[in-house]
């Protein structure tokens, strides 16, 4: 009787691949016909043979001297379950009796959780994220700090047909100078002061797979060409190494600061722009999204067992969320922590912190260091009730503790005028 199972493999060259087999034995080595070879130098052309034994693999090493490792543990001849990771001379072997592929894409069925949106600008994200993850093209994330690019990005790998390769993730903003290269493109044995052994670098580990650069735009200038001349061709060059190698990788990058004023600087390379941002997407910020402020809110104080007051509620929209969600996150984190395990509802007060050391509540760029007059306050006030209320006027009043009449009296003096919706205007200036 016929058995499948999938083997996934990742060799020494740092390529991942899902195996199927149906018959058995199975004879693995550097060449096994239309299944491709470990490309390992340390296998024989057959180097082991894999029997099925009434639901277990069994495992044979056919070459003197050829070990196979569990752990710290050495045998020639190995009866195993599932999903226990073998490693034969450098290749790694994982059996499984499901395909990965499939697991993968049912994780990516699910991804859409992990950035969490109710919002319509949120929801156009997501579906431009999809369809822009199905193409070969580079993609460029845009958005400020917190808004969670890194997650964005392993979505988007998630989605695409790369989902049973590796996601590799890289802070460029983080790596050292004089390590810079090495991280990305690898380096051999005494290369340089410290290198101990044979690196490999972040372009050959996500070989089949997805490369997500963070902070592309802190790339040192010397790095940006290497990193073009890999774009174009695929090749890599480990440090001190003449050998060239290749690898087949979607690169996903992201900043805060836009990549094309970057250019204009003259810090980052206009041809590297282009061939980086092929699909450009922008994340919205927190503050563009106030029914995300909302449900998220609600989401993490769940998750902390936890709900909030509506008063509560009103100061989380009506702050200004310069970390965006990471900074609400921590928000909701603090106010559960502080509020004893006994207190089930968070209420106004437990929210206190927010108010303190407050940088700027400004309409636009207009106030900044939190110094304005009060009747720039006033107004600053007023509109963020009418934005919070979603527009209606009597919600509004109430929100400031005002009279109906005294609202529109403010509304007049600061000629704030708009529909019915959250579009009120200052003069021409749309908050």
């Amino acid at each position: 009787m016929k058995k499948t199972f999938y083997m996934q493999v990742r060799d020494p060259s740092g390529e991942t691949r899902v195996l199927k087999c149906e018959d058995l034995p199975v004879h693995l080595g550097t060449s096994f016909g239309d299944m491709g070879g470990f490309r390992d130098s340390g296998l024989s052309p057959s180097a082991l043979v894999i029997e099925d034994r009434g639901g277990m693999l069994i495992l044979k090493s056919v070459q003197d001297g050829l070990m196979i490792a569990v752990g710290d543990l050495r045998f020639n001849s190995i009866q195993i379950p599932f999903t226990v990771k073998l490693k034969i001379a450098d290749t790694e072997v994982t059996f499984l009796n499901v395909d990965p592929r499939k697991a993968n894409h049912s994780e990516a069925q699910s991804a859409q959780s992990k950035w969490f949106t109710k919002s319509e600008q949120g929801q156009r994200l997501l579906n431009d994220l999809k369809k822009s993850s199905m193409t070969r093209l580079s993609i460029y994330l845009h958005g400020e700090t917190g808004t969670g690019k890194e997650i964005l990005a392993e979505q988007i790998h998630l989605w695409s047909d790369r989902a049973a390769g590796s996601f590799v993730a890289i802070n460029c903003g983080a790596l050292p100078l004089s390590l810079a290269e090495s991280e990305l493109f690898g380096h051999i044995k005494g290369s340089f002061t410290g290198a101990s052994r044979d690196r490999t670098g972040a372009l050959l580990q996500a070989h089949n797979g997805t490369l997500f650069l963070d902070e592309v735009g802190d790339l040192p200038m010397e790095l940006q060409v290497k990193l073009l001349r890999f774009l174009e061709s695929g090749e890599i060059r480990a440090v001190g190494s003449d050998r060239t190698m290749h690898a087949d990788v979607r690169v996903i990058c992201a900043t805060h600061k836009p990549l094309m004023k970057l250019v204009e600087e003259g810090k980052f390379r206009q041809d590297l722009y282009f061939r980086l941002a092929s699909i450009p997407l922008e994340i919205p910020s927190l503050n563009s999204r106030p029914e995300d402020i909302v449900a998220l809110a609600e989401k993490f104080s769940k998750e902390n067992g936890k709900t909030i007051s509506e008063n509560a509620m009103r100061k989380l929209k009506t702050h200004h969320w310069a970390g965006n969600v990471r900074e609400l996150r921590h928000a909701i984190e603090r106010a559960c922590g502080m509020s004893g395990p006994f207190e089930e509802v968070l209420h106004e007060q437990n929210f206190d912190f927010l108010n303190q050391g407050l940088t700027g509540i400004g309409i636009g760029e207009s106030i900044i260091a939190g110094i304005c007059t009060l009747e720039e306050m006033e107004k600053v006030l007023l509109l963020r009730a009418l934005k919070m209320t979603n527009g209606n006027r009597t919600s509004a009043a109430k929100v400031l503790g005002i009279a109906r009449s005294t609202l529109f009296d403010m509304m007049k003096r600061h000629r704030i005028v708009g529909p019915r919706s959250t579009e009120y205007r200052i003069a021409d200036e749309t908050v």
